[in-house]
């Protein structure tokens, strides 16, 4: 495989990650369950909890950050289809845990917590899917 097309298949691969990622945020809808008038205290808990998922990406992150390494010493070597298949997987399982505060975010909208909580889980995603991109030094 050449970097060029392992670089575009990464690149389709994170847009239809994040969009499967995001997607139930804009779909579900609004306040199915309905906790009660005061929901201040239980969304500020729930969005704690929920901020404590983006501690899962730790060990996902730590593979990926060695499969670009490895991908980087792969070069110009019959090891780099391997190495860009392997990176191909770790970041694809990577993405799947950075896709955790996102859905938390459309359970909150589920339950009707508070729109901030919504919208700071939603964003938790994007920053994290920035963080699984594939450096241009490997083009």
């Amino acid at each position: 495989m050449k970097p060029h097309e392992a670089r575009r298949a990464l690149s389709m691969l994170w847009w239809l990650q994040l969009m499967v990622a995001l997607l139930p945020v804009w779909l579900f809808p609004t306040a199915v369950f309905k906790l009660g008038e005061n929901t201040e205290l239980l969304s500020v808990v729930y969005f704690v909890l929920a901020l404590l998922t983006l501690f899962l990406n730790h060990k996902p992150f730590q593979r990926f950050k060695q499969a670009v390494i490895a991908v980087g010493q792969a070069r110009a070597t019959e090891q780099e289809k391997p190495a860009w298949q392997y990176l191909m997987h770790c970041r694809l399982h990577a993405l799947w845990f950075a896709c955790v505060p996102a859905w938390a975010a459309a359970l909150a909208k589920i339950f009707g917590l508070e729109a901030p909580v919504v919208i700071l889980l939603s964003l938790a995603t994007p920053i994290l899917f920035w963080l699984y991109r594939t450096p241009k030094q490997l083009s």
